[in-house]
């Protein structure tokens, strides 16, 4: 019962839990003041019957001092008709009944008494009995208004509540579909929204999304980069086919492509020549080492190319190669590092010029520790260039991931 209440909507889970919550402080309350109105009436009860068999007892002295029995009976007769007295009873010193009016009838009857004196002598006691089926009958109906109203106000309380969950489960459920990589039937998705967005917060691959916290690295323009360059083959042959504004929109396809690809693994991105593309890899990050990450970005941005081909009426055929550099990619302040990255630009052009279909991997790219553990590659006649073949399988069930939440991304940008 718990486990299924824990999976209902997160409206009716508050709804249900303010309602209980209300209800049971409503019947607290009601309860404290059932009987903290029992025992007022009780004390104020005994107070009554107390005072009234005193007032008898003095009335009735002066007829029992006389031995007029019928004048003390004409008494209590008259007191039991002008009070709420159910019967009077006169008792003497020895326990026989000299004198009665009315009849004790019902469930919750109480007997006061006190004594009848006759100078300092006691002559006998009255027996004030009183009838309180009356006042709890009251008391009852009062208890039942009470909890009417209480269930009254815990049906209003889960009305809101159930509204207010409403709305804060739907915001839960936007935010879930925003993070959501996968299109999941509904069916086997939780009703409640807190679940679900846990469910889709625990698919994402937060190991990805950290790739970017790497340690700013010193002088990483004299450090080993690993260069992915892309030569745009379709590119070249829309130039002078596409009109302008075509043109413009199947270039910001590319690079919104390459620049997602290249975001995961700490890519500089940069025009190397006119129909050339370099993405530059350095440092340290927990994605692995320069080459691999550029490996990994190169079959990123393949992937996602194929993908949208299948809905595209244009071809994004791309030809990548990988090598690496002994020094980075220069900066404004120092355009030694950049010259000097030059030739590896060139021969990667050169390796591109040939349209491979496949990345291509240097000798230098081959040797890489984490390339030759985590990749198989086969090698080729191109400048004794490798071309990859398939990742170990953590390696590429974590491509596969970052190709979903790829073209998710890309997909909710082309809807806005």
């Amino acid at each position: 019962m718990s486990n299924r209440f824990n999976h209902t909507s997160l409206g009716h889970q508050l709804a249900i839990i303010s309602a209980g919550l209300c209800l049971l402080v409503s019947l607290a309350l009601i309860a404290l003041g059932a009987v903290s109105t029992r025992h007022t009436q009780m004390l104020l009860q005994e107070e009554y019957g107390t005072s009234l068999a005193r007032l008898v007892a003095i009335r009735i002295s002066t007829a029992m001092e006389r031995g007029d029995l019928l004048s003390v009976s004409a008494t209590l007769q008259r007191l039991r008709e002008t009070s709420s007295v159910q019967a009077i009873t006169i008792i003497d010193v020895d326990g026989k009944a000299l004198g009665q009016a009315g009849e004790a009838r019902g469930q919750n009857l109480y007997q006061y008494s006190a004594p009848v004196h006759i100078e300092a002598d006691i002559a006998g006691q009255i027996v004030i009995t009183i009838n309180a089926d009356n006042a709890q009958a009251a008391q009852s109906r009062f208890l039942f208004s009470m909890l009417g109203l209480a269930v009254l106000l815990s049906l209003a309380v889960y009305a809101g509540s159930r509204h207010l969950g409403q709305r804060l489960g739907n915001k839960l459920a936007g935010m879930s579909r925003k993070i959501a990589l996968d299109d999941e039937d509904p069916a086997h998705q939780p009703s409640n929204e807190v679940l679900r967005l846990e469910r889709h917060i625990d698919a994402l691959p937060m190991d990805v999304l950290r790739t970017r916290s790497e340690p700013g690295p010193q002088d990483e323009n004299y450090r080993t980069t690993a260069v992915v360059y892309l030569h745009l083959t379709s590119l070249v042959n829309y130039v002078d086919t596409l009109d302008e504004r075509a043109l413009q929109r199947y270039t910001a396809r590319l690079h919104q492509v390459v620049y997602a690809a290249a975001g995961f693994y700490a890519g500089d991105l940069q025009v190397a020549r006119q129909f050339g593309l370099a993405i530059y890899f350095s440092g340290h990050n927990s994605a692995g080492s320069a080459a691999f990450r550029a490996a990994s970005c190169a079959w990123l941005v393949r992937a996602v190319s194929h993908e949208l081909e299948k809905e595209m009426s244009l071809s994004l055929s791309i030809a990548m190669a990988i090598s690496q550099s002994e020094l980075g990619v220069g900066s404004g302040t120092d355009i030694y590092p950049g010259l000097y990255t030059q030739h590896t630009l060139d021969e990667l052009q050169a390796v591109c010029a040939s349209k491979p279909p496949n990345i291509l991997l240097s000798p230098a790219a081959c040797e890489d520790i984490d390339v030759a553990g985590r990749l198989q590659h086969r090698p080729t006649e191109v400048m004794d260039y490798a071309v990859i073949e398939e990742f170990a399988g953590p390696y590429q069930d974590l491509l596969e991931r970052q190709l979903r939440l790829i073209l998710k991304r890309l997909t909710d940008a082309a809807k806005h």
